[in-house]
């Protein structure tokens, strides 16, 4: 009985990560050529589109560098203003209202601004109910992020969207969390998209 119950989680185990090894290259590859690095090679857009990241009595190690991302954009001319997106629904959680205060003290316009961003879908959903966006709009976040973003945009919208990677952490702990949960997210957009 435990040798049958040992090789039925082994099986079920081999499934999973083999599922999830598929879907993270599906993501991979409709994110090709999508992802700048070099401020200087990225094309201009309109818009900025910033995605939200932790900021409580703490930020992230991502919060920082995103908001630079979008700051260093704009100031090279290659975005004219910021959508914000991210989750602004609890008291001490607030993305979207410390990113749009920081942005406002450098000068940077704000476009548009969405509270409701709660994950990364909902927040390229909603954007795409502004049909006006989608074909002049620069994805902000850190790489990692940015190739799933770019995935859903791949099924969201007509034209893929491009993004600009935020730098990245050098932490190892918040390496190991963002690899498993990461591989994860991009597991449910893959197998989410079968659905749309």
């Amino acid at each position: 009985m435990k040798r049958t119950l040992l090789i039925i989680f082994s099986v079920l185990l081999t499934i999973i990560v083999a599922l999830a090894i598929v879907c993270n290259a599906i993501v991979i590859q409709a994110s090709r050529g999508k992802c700048y690095d070099d401020i200087d090679a990225i094309p201009h857009r309109m818009y900025g589109l910033l995605l939200g990241t932790g900021r409580s009595a703490t930020p992230s190690p991502y919060y920082d560098a995103r908001l630079q991302a979008a700051i260093d954009l704009y100031r090279a001319g290659k975005i004219d203003s910021v959508i914000v997106s991210g989750e602004n629904l609890y008291e001490d959680y607030y993305e979207v209202d410390s990113m749009v205060i920081a942005l406002k003290e450098l000068g940077v316009p704000i476009k548009m601004v969405d509270p409701y961003g709660t994950d990364t879908y909902t927040s390229l959903r909603r954007i795409g109910c502004f049909g006006r966006y989608l074909n002049s709009m620069t994805i902000i976040s850190q790489h990692f992020h940015n190739q799933r973003a770019i995935y859903y945009g791949s099924i969201l919208f007509d034209e893929t969207p491009i993004a600009y990677n935020a730098k990245d952490t050098n932490i190892w702990y918040w390496d190991i969390w963002r690899l498993c949960r990461e591989s994860l997210a991009r597991t449910k957009a893959v197998l989410m998209s079968l659905c749309l």
